[in-house]
């Protein structure tokens, strides 16, 4: 089976996704790992671990995440984002690896799966072309092809004996065969659904019409049932058959999204809020602390804000916009041609800064990287676990969303200090943190990140687990050279001039490569190179992935020495 319809099958009963378990499945020869997080939330992930494709089900369920065993990766429930490495250390992920999720939904007993959905894509009701019955029976497994067990489940008749072959009917519709007969004054139906688990391989969940005995239904289908498996599998030689890897699921939402701006209002020195009405607000799933949108302002160009609060409720958004100085066109067109009233295109939420679960933090903010550092303390502080937020400003005027850390608690101010103050400032914050409570959060100015992790070296406190998100980062343009790049699918090669991006270069040239933040700090360049060495400039992929040499952001980075390849 190598061709996947738009379809909604069967693939368990919901009461075999208990807590903190992991289910195996099959569906049209793709492997899933299917689990449901303690908050109820029932994922359907492709059985592989992104890193080093270990089967997900061999893993550990921690409730929020499911763990690989192989080297304890964790990815996160809902969206699949890798969320824990725990042989990085400075506590940073790589971005680019997320479990494969697909459409789940919980409906009538089952769960069913859709492999041609992403799991933004569930639907409000299911709809087949029979009612389903109201009482679930026991699945059974076949190992035999689905047409061939169909086709035999339309002589059901034959194999039970209590049925009345006179009244005996049958219909089909694609995966689903009903089979009717008069007993005992009444109408029995029985609902055959097949899960079409590979090509010699079918499992059937049964439902019935019959609520007073369960269990004796159960056992009299399951006998008929028996029969069957045993006729079709006589003489058949059931071989493993290798995992279909599935192809990535179309993502039904679309890139960009319409938001209404209800609440504009100057906060802070050169700091605008924004609060939007977003009324696709209901697809997202799991919006947690460090989560931000793309926003495409007034000039067209397309800039990233964090999210401070959000209420699913209301469907509202409140974000944070301070204008730079020098600004090319971003947060100048947001806080000039901006109102009330005003329709922006947003992205639906994204998160590459996430708190490790169940943890204790130290929080650090600098100016406007206050933004996502409030939205992890109001997480904290509704899950009841220890943090402290040290916010370093400019001067009074400078603190942005004063209200909301306030209300928070556990929030220190600092104003007007030059570098060499603040290191000493954070001497003592830093020598707090401990083995049991190692992570850090950072966020604000590039100095600021510096500083924290000169004061950890200089103290040797390599306990310290850092995380940070930046929202500059200058970029140096000395000793830059010439190169050549090929591009691979089209077999062409360009030029490079010393001083010039990658992306302005190919732009030039009529190549296109998405850009939004141009100093590597976001990640929408995000291209992969197939053979060349890289002189990373960019702040936004962690030690592992530039080790790597498999990816760049070709706003900022450039080669090392020698030409790229880049897989475009």
């Amino acid at each position: 089976m190598t061709m996947f319809e738009d379809k909604w099958y069967p693939v368990a009963r919901a009461d075999e996704l208990v807590l903190r378990h992991v289910y195996h499945a099959q569906l049209m020869g793709v492997e899933l790992a299917l689990w449901r997080a303690d908050s109820g939330e029932v994922n359907a992930w492709e059985n592989r671990c992104p890193h080093r494709s270990v089967r997900l089900t061999l893993g550990v369920n921690t409730g929020q995440t499911l763990k690989c065993q192989y080297h304890g990766w964790q990815y996160q429930s809902g969206d699949g984002q890798c969320s824990v490495v725990p042989s990085s250390g400075d506590g940073s992920v790589p971005h680019s690896l997320c479990a494969k999720s697909f459409s789940v939904i919980e409906d009538n007993g089952l769960l069913w799966v859709n492999l041609t959905r992403d799991y933004l894509s569930v639907p409000k009701t299911l709809k087949h072309e029979f009612v389903l019955p109201s009482t679930l029976l026991r699945s059974i497994t076949i190992h035999a092809p689905q047409d061939l067990v169909q086709t035999t489940l339309s002589r059901f008749c034959h194999y039970d004996r209590h049925v009345d072959k006179t009244t005996f009917q049958t219909h089909e519709a694609d995966f689903m065969v009903q089979a009717l007969w008069q007993e005992y004054m009444q109408t029995v139906e029985v609902l055959f659904m097949l899960q079409p688990a590979h090509e010699q391989k079918t499992v059937l969940h049964v439902m019935c019409n019959q609520e007073d005995d369960a269990l004796k239904w159960t056992r009299r289908i399951n006998q008929a049932l028996t029969v069957i498996k045993r006729e079709l599998e006589a003489g058949r030689d059931v071989k493993e058959v290798i995992p279909v890897i599935a192809p990535s699921p179309v993502q039904t939402l679309p890139r960009w999204l319409p938001a209404r701006v209800i609440e504009r209002k100057m906060i802070a020195d050169q700091v605008m809020a924004f609060r939007l009405h977003l009324p696709s607000f209901n697809r997202f799933r799991g919006i947690e602390a460090g989560a931000h949108i793309d926003i495409k302002t007034p000039e067209g160009l397309v800039r990233q804000y964090s999210l401070v609060e959000w209420d699913s409720a209301e469907q509202e958004l409140l974000i944070g916009v301070k204008l730079e100085p020098e600004s090319r066109g971003g947060s100048a067109s947001m806080h000039n041609s901006v109102h009330e009233g005003a329709v922006l295109e947003v992205s639906a939420p994204k998160n590459h800064f996430r708190l490790v679960p169940n943890q204790a933090a130290l929080l650090i903010a600098g100016g406007i990287g206050v933004t996502p550092i409030v939205s992890m303390a109001a997480q904290l502080k509704r899950h009841k676990l220890p943090y402290h937020l040290h916010y370093f400003v400019r001067n009074i005027y400078s603190r942005a969303f004063v209200d909301q850390l306030n209300a928070l608690g556990n929030v220190s101010f600092y104003q007007g200090m030059l570098p060499e103050e603040v290191a000493t400032e954070l001497k003592p914050i830093l020598a707090k943190v401990t083995l049991e409570q190692p992570h850090v959060y950072v966020c604000g100015p590039k100095g600021l990140l510096d500083t924290v992790y000169r004061v950890i070296k200089d103290n040797d406190w390599s306990h310290i687990q850092v995380h940070y998100e930046l929202f500059a980062n200058a970029v140096s343009h000395t000793d830059e050279h010439t190169f050549k790049v090929t591009l691979a699918k089209s077999g062409m090669s360009y030029i490079i001039p010393s001083g010039v991006s990658i992306t302005d270069a190919l732009r030039e040239y009529g190549v296109h490569i998405d850009t939004s933040c141009e100093q590597g700090v976001c990640g929408t360049c995000y291209t992969k190179v197939l053979s060349g060495e890289i002189e990373h400039k960019d702040v936004y992929l962690n030690e592992e992935e530039k080790q790597g040499q498999s990816c760049i952001m070709p706003c900022v980075s450039r080669s090392a020495k020698g030409d790229l390849v880049l897989d475009i």
